[in-house]
């Protein structure tokens, strides 16, 4: 097929816009309330999924949602996405076909939690892998953004979302099992509503795994967050270890700290304290853990 044949395959399956400019021109033109968040995101073949474990739709379903729960970490409502793609030439018109239909589950998802989200643009090239680089475009409606540095000692450290669920389906996916955990390993279900109306004092998505995004909270508040074993137990997934709650990455649930009572819908996990670093049950962790490119 050609490009232009392959975009009029993907544009079929994507949701109705509500940008001034959508998608067919060389630029959209959004419309915001508020000021913007941007943030951009990117999977890779062979690194981030592997063809005969994850459907094309599986694929786009990801390349929406990990974008998508950056902007809600800063309260910021997603309005638009963008997708930048290499396709190899082994790749058919089904697999492509397919992989657009995933962004489209993944927006209409994203509609019932924190209202419409289109897809305005994006490029496709030839490759010698599958590529698709996401960015989103979030509204920030009038809300602060939330930061990484806004832990003091004496709040709060809360979680909402799946933790450790990714881990755990991707120890089953290894070994031929299927289940839940499986399907949230293939497609993270960020509980953006909940991020983007919550009061707290910092926040980021939990890409990385639990403890290493811990530490970047703690670097940038200057704080130390401690962890309690029992509590993050109790709000892990069922089924998962807590050496998986601790250092799984990829669920894409929400970190923060809040100065006051545990919101609706989020479990308390430890507290901010005086020092550095991480701690669980009071003792420093000394490992990263979790998801590193380069480590």
């Amino acid at each position: 097929m050609s490009e232009d044949e392959l975009l009029a395959l993907i544009a079929r399956h994507l949701p109705a816009s509500t940008a001034t400019v959508p998608t067919g021109d060389d630029c959209a033109v959004l419309a915001p309330k508020g000021e913007v968040a941007i943030s951009t995101d990117i999977l890779v073949e062979n690194v981030h999924f592997r063809r005969d474990w994850s459907s094309g739709a599986d694929i786009g379903w990801r390349c929406v949602m990990q974008n998508v729960a950056d902007a809600a970490a800063m309260r910021a409502r997603p309005m638009s996405f963008f997708v930048a793609m290499t396709i190899p030439e082994n790749v058919t018109a089904d697999w492509v076909e397919d992989f657009s239909w995933g962004l489209r589950e993944a927006c209409d998802h994203l509609y019932s939690l924190s209202g419409p989200i289109a897809i305005d643009g994006g490029d496709l090239s030839r490759g010698p892998i599958i590529v698709a680089a996401g960015t989103v475009v979030g509204d920030m409606e009038g809300r602060e953004p939330v930061l990484r540095s806004g832990a003091r000692p004496g709040h709060k450290i809360v979680h909402t979302g799946n933790l450790g669920a990714s881990a755990r389906g991707y120890e089953l996916i290894q070994a031929g099992k299927t289940g839940k955990a499986v399907r949230l390993f293939l497609r993270p279900e960020p509980p953006v509503n909940r991020a983007i109306g919550v009061g707290a004092t910092a926040m980021m998505d939990v890409s990385d795994g639990l403890v290493r995004d811990c530490r970047r909270i703690a670097k940038a508040s200057g704080v130390a967050l401690e962890l309690d074993s029992a509590l993050v137990t109790a709000a892990a997934s069922p089924d998962v270890t807590l050496e998986q709650a601790l250092y799984g990455g990829e669920d894409h649930g929400f970190l923060a700290t809040v100065d006051g009572p545990v919101p609706d819908g989020w479990n308390e996990i430890g507290r901010v304290v005086e020092g550095t670093g991480v701690l669980v049950d009071g003792k420093q962790v000394d490992a990263m853990g979790g998801w590193d490119h380069f480590g």
